[in-house]
């Protein structure tokens, strides 16, 4: 019942079901987007850390913020390979798998994300689970606001087996009475959240993560993940969008990370003609040479909702091309696509499998 007064009295009519039903869904829509509002400006302190990066992010576009997930024309899965610096034993070696949902009647997306990230001499590991969770808002016929929020649990750990420190070594061999003891895993939560403002051609977000700032020793000693900020954006320009031809595209994009002391800038340009995508990027800021890493060649092909990804990075920097760059092979699948979720806006990120969208006017909605 709705009480309302006038003229000093009072009177009650009914309320439909369906009114309170869209009343409730305003208030909710209200309380999740001054949640992720106020999860920034609690951030908006100090911005550091450091985490596992993929060349090809927009082919592994959950790993860049939970906005992204359910942003498909139904549901798509993801698989990721890097391998960096391989002639540098006990580089860098990342893997990941992630599924995520458009749920279009809900204006939502759910996604899930498996990290395994090895690194350094003593191969430090880090595996990470991730839900994530973004709702879109439809500002008007043309843009659309979509913030996002993940939550992770995180286990770290230690394979002292393959690893040898210089206190192991004597004349006689490894002295066995300085190996290591194995060191119990460490495990923590963790959460991120974001926000992208898109329309059907262009895209720009920011992505906060580390917002816990768990503890990440396993002595027990205070040595908290400080929190990373990420923006990114881009745009397409539509070369070749005749109805009945495959589609030329030209996308021109963009990640800055903030981390420890240390700020990282990519910037690159992808060409899209069915069912070719060639890319080209720098990572770098240019005025800052402390922070110029390589040069990125990028190859991909799709196959109706198949995609694969190759990249290879060109150390520019004073390790030189003795690192052996990076090699890095993504695989990207679409699937359940049909009904109303083709009708929903997706942000127009350079995801090969989605490019077919392009040319029908009728995908942005």
């Amino acid at each position: 019942m709705e009480t309302r007064k006038i003229s000093n009295e009072y009177f009650c009519r009914p309320i439909s079901l369906q009114a309170c039903i869209d009343v409730v869904k305003y208030r909710c829509r209200q309380v999740f987007f001054k949640v992720i509002i106020l999860l920034f400006i609690l951030s908006s302190g100090s911005l550091y850390a450091q985490d596992p990066q993929y060349s090809q992010y927009y082919a592994s576009p959950l790993l860049i913020a939970p906005s992204f997930a359910g942003n498909s024309l139904g549901s798509r899965a993801f698989i990721s390979f890097r391998d960096q610096w391989p002639t540098v034993k006990g580089a860098f070696l990342t893997y990941s798998v992630a599924l995520d949902n458009n749920f279009y009647d809900l204006n939502s997306g759910l996604g899930i994300v498996a990290i395994r990230d090895v690194a350094g001499s003593a191969r430090l590991g880090t595996t990470s689970l991730k839900a994530l969770y973004s709702y879109r808002f439809n500002v008007d016929n043309e843009w659309r606001i979509r913030p996002g929020i993940s939550f992770s649990f995180n286990q770290r750990n230690i394979d002292f087996n393959s690893s040898r420190f210089a206190d192991m070594i004597s004349i006689t061999g490894v002295d066995n009475n300085t190996i290591e003891q194995p060191t119990p895993p460490y495990n923590y939560f963790d959460a991120a959240s974001s926000v992208v403002v898109y329309n059907s051609t262009m895209w720009f977000g920011v992505c906060v993560d580390h917002l816990m700032r768990p503890n990440q020793s396993f002595t027990g000693l205070n040595s908290r993940i400080p929190m990373t900020m990420l923006q990114f954006g881009g745009v397409n320009f539509a070369v070749n969008n005749n109805v009945g031809q495959s589609p030329e595209i030209i996308t021109l994009h963009y990640l800055l990370k903030y981390s420890n002391l240390y700020r990282q800038f990519d910037i690159g340009v992808n060409w899209y003609h069915a069912p070719l995508l060639l890319g080209f990027a720098w990572r770098g800021i240019p005025h800052e040479l402390n922070t110029i890493d390589c040069l990125i060649f990028t190859v991909g092909m799709g196959f109706n909702n198949i995609a694969f990804g190759y990249s290879y990075d060109f150390t520019i920097s004073k390790l030189g091309p003795v690192s052996g760059g990076a090699h890095e092979i993504t695989i990207s699948i679409g699937f359940n696509e049909g009904g109303k979720s083709q009708k929903r806006g997706a942000i127009p990120c350079p995801d090969v499998v989605k490019y077919k969208m392009f040319g029908n006017k009728e995908s942005f909605r």
